[in-house]
């Protein structure tokens, strides 16, 4: 059984994700003037059964069932009457999806329903910017429903833990901070999206098509033939249609005024998609029916376009330039940047085995061995303080290989505590030990030939209980 919702917001942009996905379908038909209409009757009906969802507190108590068959027969109407005879299908079958959704909303009271609302949402909006009429400017609101759903999923999972904690605390309210955190994580997402989208290369159908050949009926267009030419296009219609004419079965060779990327066989088929210039924006903030609202932002844009192309050309041009001396830097010394790049990759790679092999325990256990050869059977330790820190670093060794090892914050007597706790034979030598090194290294008297051949002899006996 899903878990119930009831946390106001996540239903606040369940609403939002909705209404931008079917203002992104209605903004396909802006010049027909009818833009403003249906947002206000889709806000109206999503809204009303939002709300009646919502009302139901996570359990559905048969409230809903009513206003959902309402729902139902108004829809019915509306499909016969209005989307079929107005958009055809499949445009239709969007509408039908947004009213059959919007019945759904008055049960909707658990997460799983949320989930299902959002994944309709995200079908009415591939419709719409897989459109042929979907250009740039319906970024307006597909940048806001991105935004939207985040937050909805966002808002769900944080209700959902502030629920659980809630529980755990025995009924103890827990609501602080929901908001910033909502915004936070929100933001976050967003941000973290943004950066692997730009970052990511961004190949589309048409550039596909064109780098490897449209299917046909009887093979692919821009297929190179014997010759080397461009394929020969069936049917002698250059291009998507726009271009020149060619016989029929000819060559589809034909002059014409086809648009970019719909250029006829023998030419390529790359479409031109980039940032439209102040110009294109002019044009589009001019477009029939366009809100007067996203008419200036448009124009705005591009008065920010034609200044930002007046102040920083200078600066792009050195930044090109710049670019290009990179480049052939690195063309002229590839290999030199290779062999510094894998000398790095050995040098990490070993810093990393070296690192490992601390952490080994027969690389402890190899250590001890080391350190008792050279403090005790040959006595090559150092002389003064230092010799004394070498014996009191063999001792950590020792401990360590017995599953003791001494915590990066402790000190000498927290680790003398701790290492014989469950040895107390082993804390009165451990105990001297420690002691003569607190006093060469903080009492400023540094072992003598007598405190040496003492620190050995301690040593030895902790090493023959622990090595």
């Amino acid at each position: 059984m899903s878990a119930p919702l009831t946390y106001f917001p996540a239903y606040v942009g369940l609403f939002a994700s909705l209404l931008l996905a079917l203002a992104c379908n209605a903004f396909l038909d802006i010049k027909y003037g009818i833009f403003g209409v249906e947002i206000v009757f889709w806000a109206a009906l999503l809204g009303w059964t939002l709300l009646v969802g919502w009302r139901q507190h996570g359990q559905a108590d048969g409230s809903g069932t009513g206003q959902q068959k309402m729902i139902l027969v108004i829809g019915f109407a509306l499909t016969v009457l209005i989307f079929i005879p107005t958009w055809g299908f499949p445009r239709a079958g969007v509408y039908i999806l947004g009213i059959l959704q919007a019945a759904m909303n008055c049960v909707t009271t658990t997460r799983r329903q949320l989930h299902f609302g959002l994944l309709v949402s995200v079908v009415m909006v591939m419709f719409a910017a897989a459109h042929l009429r979907a250009d740039w400017t319906m970024l307006f609101y597909l940048v806001p429903y991105i935004i939207a759903v985040v937050f909805t999923l966002v808002s769900e999972q944080i209700s959902r833990r502030a629920r659980d904690i809630r529980e755990a605390s025995l009924g103890t309210p827990v609501t602080a901070g929901q908001g910033l955190a909502i915004g936070a994580a929100t933001t976050l997402i967003l941000v973290l999206a943004g950066f692997l989208y730009m970052v990511t290369p961004q190949p589309s159908w048409p550039y596909l098509f064109s780098r490897w050949g449209q299917p046909t009926n009887i093979g692919f267009t821009n297929d190179p033939d014997e010759s080397g030419r461009a394929g020969r296009q069936p049917g002698g219609d250059a291009g998507q249609g726009e271009g020149g004419q060619g016989g029929a079965g000819g060559s589809g060779e034909g002059s014409g005024g086809g648009r970019p990327g719909e250029a006829g066989a023998g030419q390529k088929l790359m479409p031109q998609w980039s940032w439209p210039d102040a110009r294109k924006m002019r044009e589009a903030a001019r477009r029939q029916g366009m809100p007067g609202w996203q008419s200036g932002l448009i124009e705005q844009l591009a008065d920010a376009e034609e200044w930002v192309g007046r102040t920083c050309s200078p600066l792009m041009r050195e930044i090109e330039d710049l670019i290009d001396r990179l480049r052939e830097w690195l063309k002229e010394n590839r290999k030199a940047i290779a062999a510094a790049l894998l000398a790095l990759i050995v040098l990490a790679l070993l810093a990393a085995l070296a690192w490992l092999l601390r952490e080994v325990r027969a690389i402890t256990w190899a250590r001890t061995r080391l350190d008792y050869l050279r403090l005790v059977s040959f006595d090559a330790g150092v002389p003064g303080t230092a010799g004394a820190a070498q014996y009191y670093a063999a001792m950590e060794r020792l401990f360590a290989l017995r599953e003791s090892p001494r915590r990066p914050t402790a000190n000498t007597r927290e680790f003398l505590a701790e290492a014989t706790e469950f040895r107390p034979h082993l804390r009165p030598p451990a105990a001297e030990l420690t002691w003569l090194f607190e006093r060469a290294r903080y009492g400023g008297t540094p072992p003598g030939a007598e405190e040496r051949r003492w620190l050995r002899d301690l040593y030895r006996v902790l090493f023959r209980d622990l090595g």
